[in-house]
């Protein structure tokens, strides 16, 4: 649940919201949602007012302010976020329930936890503050308004995961799995120090704001009490202005860093005296793996093991490794070592690693960003996995779909088509799989034909119930599956795949985790991974005689037993640098578990008056009288003052002021400003914008009244003055086929001048498309239109041509361009830079470029030819462009710089829309002294 703005703007990437929504309203949230969500939102809406007044009894304050809530599924995946704005607050809630190996599985409910998580969230860090200025300014300023609360991450993420536990009994505070990292990590001298909660570099690094910072957040409540902490947030409001650490500090008399330290030392010392007492884990080191790895799968003829990997930089791979020792690399060692003592007698040779890395059969970079996971082996040679697909209808949604990978010839097929499958286990024939499928927020247990792509439920599909690592036996007779339902444990389960037999398999008394079955290669029993005690262990369930065997004591951090041909057992010892691959021998000395858990009930941890009552899922039926429902309403508009600034040191700068509205799902956009010059009157006027997204054709609307005295910037030109006064309108029809978009647009534009006037219509296309394997990507893009005028006196035509070839190769960006645009009886102006008042999407005549004054020269024709590189995806270009105009070079400039666009996709206004363009160039030319040139650019714009 990462709610950081950029963190949850990257996961909503360009969003476009469909029209057919619905809103429940309730005495404090107005619930949004598509119509595929329509249980969940309406269990959501009693949920949502429980949580209040529970939180109200619990915090004493809550929300004056109507909360708006979005309830929808963008990454078929758990999560959410919080906007927590005083004016205007959103919550934003994903459905897809997490899995059993997650660290937000422990929960009496999905959507129970989410809700209280969030909503946690606004009355903590959405609270207006007691200076009555400030609160004004927060009330007419999105932006300002949503960045005033300067909450460190881990205390925002820390303080709402510490009341998500105090007030369920459950949680991450309370939970077994996270405990036994974070118990790993401390005998590895390896938790977070206090500067490093708020990041997330390293291995689990992004969720240290979470379970380090409630559990030292509750070590904090312990050692003094709930209101002393309460008061930090308390005086975080007052009329004076105080930031977190001089809050934190004048109450408890010391910095959070410093108390830190001393809560590390205490954690650290428990683990380490819990580690004393543990008996010797009889394992060994069998890869050694870089940070983030998961659901290893062993080959059916042993031979080799597939492992899905992400580094640092999110780069996802299946790498497939040989199961052989390797002894190449082993020989190449001892070659080397023996060469060392030959050069030098006296040397130290190397010690030998405690297991040379196994050999690298193949490796599978993931396409298009679309993630790689869950890889099952259908015969040596192929290999399912899972990845997602994009829904092709302009909506973001991704959805999780299965694919083959033929490891012989490379090729990859896509076998589901927005199927939402998730875990899943496939036959030995390649045509018949068992998964999880989510749709909607249920999670059911289906078998897919994939011949026919028939889909059928194995059971009622209930909100109630969340399955997972759905398994064949080695016969194909037998199905193991995980399930749970609100208020109790996850649960293992066989049934037999002929018939509705089933066997609950019993788990050991206290347990609390529990995920990652696996069956012997026998078939005869199943492996998992269960926790209690703060620790996870590796168990054996033998089918036949029913007995429950338990084969490690707690000493790591373990996940995914699989069997191997010998007997052995590989597994994943979690460590602080991410997963290793260990064995187990085949002989090891187990301990036969004899009390078994009584009934599938989760016990809570902590019981008051401020728990939650028992999860439950509330249908329409209980809820109508409560609630109203209406269709979405695109205009009820949120309002906000915005602020942007232009410093162009070729032209002149800005000062755009401008009155910024939008609904909560961004379907109708509205804008009006002033933009006045800081420099000298070269550029002056005002605008008015609309855009409208909600249907598949999209519109855009503008009416502008400007000057623009080129004899008043900071560089010289050519002379013109000139009152522009007009309109212009535009409809798109974006349409997109797998990574292939295309955008046809028809455009019309009307302007006055002083002593004339001018319209155009213009026929457009715009194509993008781009192949994506991390480290190498390719991808081009075309422009086209064709304009068809009129002035005062007389008709003129043109066009645009504009292409652009870009890609990656070996890590480092890369791009170059080239346009050409021309008129017929009629010129085109060199320079100048993008605004509300001047931009090159309504104006016809403008040829921008932002290192040159606008109206540098004059032509018919304009050719233009760039290129630049990055040293990484993100960081500004070092580039090179040059000007041509009828044919003879004009300038050409070479620099550094960085532009994009912000949009976060939904909420308010204020955080939308968002411009950004800076760049610092050396420009050279036979007309003008060389010189460098610099710009910087941040303002909003329709």
């Amino acid at each position: 649940m990462k709610k950081t703005l950029i963190a949850s703007a990257l996961l909503l990437a360009a969003p476009s919201f469909a029209a057919d929504w619905q809103t429940i309203h309730t005495e404090h949230f107005n619930i949004h949602y598509s119509v595929e969500h329509a249980d969940f939102a309406n269990s959501t809406a009693a949920e949502l007012e429980i949580v209040r007044t529970k939180v109200l009894e619990q915090q004493n304050r809550a929300l004056d302010k109507t909360v708006d809530v979005v309830v929808f599924d963008p990454l078929n995946a758990a999560n959410g976020f919080a906007l927590p704005t005083s004016n205007n607050p959103v919550m934003a809630l994903f459905t897809t329930p997490p899995q059993s190996d997650t660290v937000i599985s422990n929960s009496a409910g999905w959507q129970q936890l989410l809700v209280l998580h969030e909503y946690i969230h606004l009355v903590h860090l959405a609270q207006p503050t007691r200076n009555h200025w400030q609160q004004k300014v927060r009330g007419v300023w999105d932006l300002y308004d949503l960045t005033y609360s300067d909450t460190p991450r881990w205390v925002a993420e820390g303080y709402a995961t510490l009341i998500e536990s105090k007030m369920t009994g459950r949680g991450r505070l309370f939970d077994n799995y996270s405990e036994s990292i974070l118990r790993e990590f401390a005998q590895q001298g390896a938790l977070p120090t206090y500067g490093q909660l708020n990041g997330e570099q390293g291995f689990m690094g992004g969720s240290m704001a979470y379970l380090m910072g409630s559990r030292f957040l509750n070590w904090l409540e312990k050692n003094d009490s709930e209101q002393t902490l309460d008061s930090v947030w308390t005086r975080m409001q007052g009329v004076k202005t105080r930031d977190f650490d001089e809050a934190f500090s004048g109450v408890f008399g010391q910095s959070a860093a410093k108390l830190y330290r001393r809560f590390i030392a205490e954690y650290t010392y428990k683990a380490m005296q819990i580690e004393q007492g543990e008996p010797l884990l009889n394992s060994e080191l069998w890869l050694e793996l870089n940070l983030y790895a998961s659901n290893p799968a062993l080959s059916k003829d042993g031979s080799k093991i597939a492992i899905v990997e992400r580094d640092k930089e999110s780069n996802t791979k299946l790498v497939i490794y040989s199961t052989d020792d390797n002894i190449k690399a082993q020989e190449e060692f001892t070659k080397a070592q023996k060469e060392l003592l030959k050069n030098d007698a006296q040397d130290i040779p190397d010690t030998a690693p405690s297991v040379f890395e196994r050999e690298q059969k193949q490796v599978l970079n993931q396409i298009n960003r679309a993630g790689i996971a869950n890889p099952q082996w259908v015969n040596n040679t192929t290999l399912y996995f899972n990845a997602y697909s994009n829904e092709e209808s302009g909506i973001y949604n991704k959805v999780s779909d299965i694919f083959s990978y033929n490891t012989d010839t490379g090729n990859i097929t896509q076998l589901t088509k927005l199927a939402g499958i998730r875990r899943f286990s496939v036959t030995s024939n390649g045509e018949t799989l068992y998964g999880e499928q989510i749709r909607g927020g249920y999670s059911e247990l289906v078998k897919v034909d994939l011949n026919t792509q028939t889909t059928t439920p194995l059971f009622t599909k209930s909100l109630e119930t969340t399955y997972d690592y759905p398994l064949l036996s080695p016969d194909e007779t037998k199905l193991a599956y995980l399930s749970t339902s609100l208020n109790e444990n996850w649960q293992l389960y066989i049934q037999d795949v002929g018939s509705n037999k089933q066997q609950l398999i019993p788990m050991p008394n206290g347990y609390q985790y529990l995920s990652q079955p696996s069956f012997s290669l026998n078939g005869e029993s199943l492996y998992f991974v269960a926790g209690l005690n703060s620790a996870t262990d590796i168990y054996n369930y033998n089918i036949e005689s029913k007995t429950l065997s338990k084969l490690t004591q707690g000493q790591e951090a373990v996940a995914h037993p699989i069997e191997m041909a010998d007997g052995s057992l590989l597994y994943f010892s979690i460590t602080a640098d991410g997963p290793n691959v260990k064995t187990l021998p085949k002989a090891i000395n187990s301990t036969v578990v004899t009390e078994f858990s009584a009934n599938k009930k989760a016990p809570l941890l902590i019981v008051n008056e401020h728990t939650l009552p028992k999860a439950k899922v509330y249908t329409h039926q209980t809820t109508h009288q409560t609630t109203q429902q209406t269709n979405y309403n695109v205009l009820d508009q949120h309002a906000t003052f915005a602020l942007g600034t232009q410093y162009y040191s070729a032209s002149t700068s800005l000062l755009d002021l401008s009155i910024k509205s939008s609904d909560l799902l961004k379907q109708l956009d509205l804008q009006a400003g002033y933009s006045t010059d800081l420099h000298d009157g070269a550029l002056h006027g005002g605008y008015v914008q609309a855009k409208y997204n909600a249907l598949d054709v999209k519109l855009k609307l503008a009416l502008f009244d400007y000057n623009l005295n080129t004899s008043r910037q900071y560089q010289q030109s050519l002379n013109a003055d000139m009152d522009a006064r007009g309109g212009f309108a535009a409809i798109s029809y974006p349409v997109k086929f797998g990574q292939l978009s295309l955008t046809p647009e028809l455009a019309y534009n009307y302007t006055d001048y002083k002593q004339s006037h001018k319209n155009w219509t213009r026929l457009g296309v715009a194509q993008n498309w781009q192949y994506d394997r991390q480290d190498f990507v390719i991808g081009q893009s075309l422009y086209a239109s064709w304009y068809d005028g009129s002035t005062k006196n007389n008709n003129w035509q043109g066009y645009d041509l504009a292409a652009k070839i870009f890609g990656k190769a070996f890590g480092i960006p890369l791009y170059a361009n080239f346009s050409q645009k021309q008129r017929d009886d009629s010129s085109l102006a060199l320079g100048g830079f993008s605004s509300n008042l001047i931009n090159q999407q309504q104006n016809s005549e403008y040829v921008l470029s932002s290192e040159l004054p606008f109206y540098s020269a004059a032509a018919k024709r304009y050719q233009g030819y760039g290129g630049g590189f990055s040293f990484k995806e993100g960081m500004p270009w070092l580039y090179y462009k040059q000007h041509q105009l009828d044919g003879t070079v004009y300038a050409q400039s070479y620099g550094i710089k960085h532009q994009g666009d912000f949009s976060f996709g939904m909420g308010p206004a204020g955080i939308n829309d968002l411009i950004f363009n800076m760049g610092l160039s050396r420009v050279e030319g036979d007309s003008f002294e060389d010189e460098m040139r610099a710009w910087l650019s941040f303002y909003y714009s329709l």
